[in-house]
């Protein structure tokens, strides 16, 4: 019986591919990667056709709900993965066009937003351009613009930039990371978007675990409602109260809907 390794093999190489170009991030222009992207999807789409044609002429309904549900899991990875591309390139020319502004017309970089009301600062975070935060937090306007740079610090949390956070707090001095600005300090931020590495960082950098958001609703709790076992023991161990109720009366106890995370939330009952 003759194998067939063209869809196996195309499927690995896209695998590859998108992985490749989410952990780099998107910030080289299309190039001959995306050609190869491209031809190896359409390649991997045509001969699953056929497969679940010939699957089906050969009466293996099996076989062919089978390739179907890969493609169902493929589609929507790459669908995910397309969709992230679009954001961050939407970013990165956003961020071209406030930079281009701030070095050619010399203007404030702190009163530059793009068309979603996000800062120069707040996109470099963003993208985890290091060297222009730090140019940026060196400028003599960034002490007169406290909100604009925790609103960077959220943002940097939300999207997993932990390498940011640990820049704003050593380079910026007396910066506080149980602000809330727009609703939410930057651990909440980072809890919300299950960014662990941010939530660890935070919390050594001496972030409050128990600092609520707008609605009274600790990290811990908001933890327990994703069911995030890693993060909540982090926050537990750092000192977080499970019994902090919010606005409603909630508690994180309350929010529990397994044996796992009473546990965590509990250890010594």
């Amino acid at each position: 019986m003759k194998k067939d390794y063209a869809n196996p093999l195309l499927l690995l190489i896209v695998i590859a591919l998108l992985s490749c170009k989410v952990s780099i991030g998107i910030e080289a222009p299309a190039s001959l990667e995306v050609w190869i992207l491209t031809l190896c999807v359409t390649g991997f789409i045509v001969n699953g056709l056929l497969s679940i044609a010939k699957a089906m002429a050969r009466r293996k309904p099996l076989m062919a709900v089978v390739w179907c549900m890969v493609y169902l899991v493929f589609c929507s990875c790459a669908w995910v993965t397309m969709r992230q591309e679009n954001d961050y390139r939407a970013e990165i020319a956003s961020y071209n066009e406030l930079n281009n502004k701030w070095q050619h017309e010399s203007a404030n970089p702190y009163t530059l937003y793009d068309a979603e009301g996000r800062s120069l600062l707040e996109l470099a975070a963003i993208l985890g351009k290091k060297m222009a935060v730090r140019g940026l937090l060196a400028q003599p306007e960034a002490t007169q613009a406290g909100d604009i740079i925790m609103r960077a610090a959220v943002s940097a949390a939300e999207n997993g930039r932990h390498e940011m956070l640990n820049i704003l707090a050593t380079q910026k001095s007396g910066f506080n990371f149980d602000t809330i600005i727009d609703g939410r300090t930057p651990l909440i931020g980072a809890v919300i978007n299950d960014k662990a590495k941010c939530v660890e960082l935070l919390l050594k950098l001496k972030a409050n675990p128990n600092a609520a958001d707008e609605s009274g609703v600790s990290p811990l709790m908001h933890a327990v409602i994703n069911s995030n076992r890693r993060i909540a023991a982090l926050l537990i161990k750092h000192g977080a109260n499970p019994y902090q109720k919010d606005s409603t009366g909630r508690d994180a106890i309350s929010c529990s809907r397994s044996e796992e995370m009473d546990q965590i939330l509990t250890p010594g009952r």
